[in-house]
């Protein structure tokens, strides 16, 4: 359930200042955190990305996560800034759109995992640009069932 979602928004690439923080994920990146989920306790949390940026300006991001006691699994975002701050795309993993908005050095994204939970995920990227903030918060019935918080950094 978590694994799923948990690792579709680690991910972040260096961009010049200019650029939003979508762009962070533009080359490798990896991150390592935490999974907390309710009465289950925690486990840890990796992932390795790679992303470009595709003909209408298009994010690509494939990630393969590993999450403890699970088998890795491959996913694939496809994010894109629309109507100024506002992000949109699909998660291969996600049922339905990715949807969200961008602040300064925050990517705030909302979508609905495969396995059923809402998840609400703030990625903040830090001064240097070279490493960010993950934070995700999985929902059901509007009650946190689980949490992850990890750090991305940049590789290239």
């Amino acid at each position: 359930m978590l694994a799923s979602a948990l690792l579709g928004l680690l991910l972040l690439v260096q961009a010049p200042a200019a650029l939003g923080p979508e762009h962070f994920f533009v080359g490798r990146t990896e991150s390592a955190g935490t999974v907390h989920v309710m009465l289950s306790g925690r486990h840890a949390v990796r992932d390795r990305s790679r992303g470009r940026i595709e003909r209408g300006n298009v994010l690509i991001l494939d990630q393969v996560v590993e999450e403890q006691g699970k088998p890795a699994r491959s996913r694939t975002w496809r994010l894109v800034r629309t109507n100024g701050n506002r992000i949109t795309g699909t998660i291969s993993d996600a049922r339905g759109p990715v949807t969200g908005e961008v602040r300064g050095n925050l990517l705030h994204l909302r979508y609905r995992s495969a396995e059923g939970p809402n998840v609400e995920q703030w990625i903040t990227l830090d001064a240097g640009r070279r490493t960010a903030r993950n934070r995700m918060v999985f929902t059901r019935f509007g009650m946190t069932v689980a949490t992850v918080e990890s750090v991305i950094r940049r590789v290239d």
